[in-house]
């Protein structure tokens, strides 16, 4: 047992308990204190008798009218008595056969040192106890007398068993004694059946006091009886004197390792649930191998019973863990009402306990889906969710299917479907969370309400994908801006070869004819993209496009104005048009069609050409214009544009669903 669980009513701390077991001590009157501390340090799983039995004037009539019963005939002269089956601290169990119906039987006398007045009332009142309790759980009393020395004899069904001491731990003994398998099953078989007796008793007004498991016999053919109520009481009235009454019986009793808290003599009243707090400590023993209280010395035993926070081993049930601890709170009001709740509670247990089962393997499952869920996204996680999902899922189903009130399997798969909803709001769609939620009877607002906000943010974020695909879809003016880029190319390309040819004939060239060059480009442009405007500025990928080209031919514009001013020749500065293309094209590349980047390294190739070779400035700038003449017409035929501007597109909307 290497890990624990408690389910604390609220866990006592070191002080609290101090001065709880300080208080306790000091309210305890000697004799007991004396009786709890001898007991312990000799045997801590033995009975404390009460030192003193009251022999008031009821309990006198009682004897006096045993004693006008028995007259004129000697019990033992009717049965013929053999070995002895056991013997106590004052009486003695003796084998015997009842002549009269030629049967055997159990024969309890007291000790000849030990016939004192109490000691007889004491035996006695066992005797009528379990006398007037007829129950199949209890042990028959066949016949009460005096013996020819006048001492009282009791005349018990012999049982032929164990006690259950000997069978608790004992999975062998009970597999080929009983041909059972199951020792848990059939512990808290036992258990139900015992807590069937001490029902009875209850009902007749008689509190036990001692149940532990030594106080079992268990029959050869599995027969459980409840024996030894020698320190019972009433927890009413007796008007015959022949049972002392809980209220006035302040001598403690009982047997420490078992013992509840108001045993000890705190102050609480004893009743019903007292033994409803042995019983649970039997719970716990079974579930547990030991003892609630079983420590070591005086000051750990008591400390135990005014604590009352048993701890469990981790594979012990759940359910029964509960159980036994609810039956053994400190508090007699926190504790089951009465031995039959307790046994409703346990058989509850052993209907479900399939279901249970079932329930507490789909926990496991479920602990592992939180792992998940927790854990960074990375791929596969989903898969792997989901999977645990299926699982804790079918659990908890088939649990409720074998057991429709298991809360414990109805609350698992509210708490597996509400986890995968959660993890799909922070990490899916709102469509997956909502479709998990479907299975959800009763689902909870809060979650519904996440759903929905996440739905409309999804129908946002599909709007805006949907803005953006019109911006970015190539096909949008297409054929328009495929007309102007045709026109603009042409021209382009046409101008520098025109006005080579006028320098080659003329000799010479005027800042004048480049400033009519580039002015008649921009002209060309304007009036291009004016005419088609509505065309080309439906869409972002066309409004970048004008932009761009106006901005390369105004900065070439700039170049010529400023090469002026500082005095470049006009050779010069037409060297550096293509560099300025070049910055232009890879500002289109960059922004608008990635598919443009051979026009940049064309601009790029013609300047650096440019610069060893002045005299080709001409040409080497329609060479640059044609490359992009080219390159743009195969890249805007409508195949090809199409399948760029999807892939634009799928990119997108793949950013798009990342966003918040």
């Amino acid at each position: 047992m290497t890990s624990a669980r408690r389910i604390p009513e609220a866990a006592l701390s070191a002080s609290e308990l101090d001065e709880r077991f300080a208080r306790t001590i000091e309210e305890l009157p000697r004799e007991r204190l004396e009786a709890l501390t001898q007991t312990i340090a000799r045997s801590p799983r033995s009975t404390i008798q009460p030192d003193t039995v009251r022999s008031d004037a009821l309990g006198r009539a009682a004897l006096a009218d045993l004693g006008l019963a028995g007259a004129g005939r000697d019990i033992d002269a009717t049965i013929d008595l053999e070995r002895t089956l056991g013997e106590g601290g004052m009486g003695v169990v003796r084998l015997g056969t009842q002549r009269s119906l030629g049967r055997k039987v159990a024969v309890k006398t007291l000790r000849p040192e030990g016939r004192t007045e109490q000691n007889v009332l004491r035996l006695l009142r066992e005797a009528w106890v379990t006398g007037s309790l007829e129950h199949p759980n209890i042990v028959p009393v066949y016949d009460l007398g005096l013996d020819a020395e006048g001492a009282p004899v009791i005349v018990l069904k012999r049982i032929e068993g164990d006690a259950w001491s000997e069978l608790l731990r004992d999975a062998e003994a009970v597999r080929a004694r009983f041909g059972q398998s199951d020792l848990l099953e059939h512990n808290l078989r036992i258990l139900v059946q015992l807590c069937n007796a001490v029902s009875l008793g209850h009902a007749r007004g008689v509190l036990h006091r001692d149940l532990k498991p030594e106080n079992v016999m268990i029959g050869s053919f599995g027969e459980v009886y409840l024996v030894d109520w020698g320190v019972a009481v009433a927890l009413r009235e007796d008007p015959t004197g022949r049972l002392p009454g809980a209220g006035a019986n302040l001598e403690m009793a009982g047997t420490p390792v078992y013992m509840a808290p108001e045993m000890l003599g705190t102050g609480t009243p004893l009743s019903e649930r007292t033994d409803v707090y042995l019983l649970g400590a039997i719970l716990h023993e079974i579930l547990t191998g030991r003892p609630p209280h079983d420590g070591e010395g005086f000051r750990a035993i008591v400390a135990s019973i005014l604590r009352s926070e048993p701890t469990y081993p981790a594979e012990a049930p759940r359910e029964l863990v509960a159980i036994a601890t609810k039956a053994m709170r400190f508090d007699p009001a926190a504790r089951f009402a009465s031995a039959e709740e307790l046994r409703t509670r346990i058989e509850w247990y052993l209907r479900h306990r399939g279901s249970l089962a079932l329930s507490e393997e789909a926990g496991r499952s479920l602990a592992r889906l939180r792992e998940i869920a927790a854990s960074a996204p990375g791929p596969g996680l989903r898969e792997q969710l989901y999977r645990r999902f299926a699982e804790a899922r079918f659990g908890f189903r088939q649990a409720l299917a074998t057991s429709p009130d298991n809360a414990m399997a109805e609350a698992g798969l509210r708490e597996t479907i509400e986890a995968v909803v959660a993890w799909e709001l922070a990490h899916g769609t709102a469509e997956g969370a909502a479709s998990v939620l479907a299975e959800l009877e009763g689902a909870p607002p809060e979650l519904v309400a996440r759903i929905e906000a996440a739905r409309l943010a999804q129908a946002a974020r599909a709007a805006r994908l949907t803005a953006l695909e019109t911006q970015l879809d190539l096909g949008v003016g297409r054929r328009t801006r495929a007309f102007v880029a045709l026109v603009l190319g042409l021209a382009w390309s046409t101008f520098p070869l025109v006005c080579w040819r006028v320098e080659a004939r003329y000799g010479v060239m005027s800042a004048g004819a480049m400033y009519a060059l580039t002015l008649g480009i921009i002209a060309i442009t304007f009036v291009l993209t004016y005419w088609a405007r509505e065309s080309l500025e439906k869409s972002l990928v066309n409004r970048r496009a004008i932009a761009t080209a106006r901005f390369t031919f105004a900065a070439q514009l700039a170049l010529e104005v400023a090469a002026s001013v500082m005095g470049l020749s006009p050779a010069t500065t037409l060297v550096l048009h293509p560099f300025v293309w070049f910055m232009g094209a890879c500002s289109f590349a960059l922004f608008v069609d990635a598919r443009l980047w051979p026009t940049a390294i064309g601009y790029l190739t013609c300047f650096l050409a440019g610069a060893l070779r002045p005299d080709l400035g001409w040409g080497l700038g329609s060479l640059g214009n044609v490359v992009m003449l080219l390159n743009a017409t195969l890249a805007w035929r409508a195949e090809g544009d199409l399948a760029f501007a999807a892939e634009r597109i799928r990119s997108a909307r793949e950013r798009g669903k990342r966003e918040p």
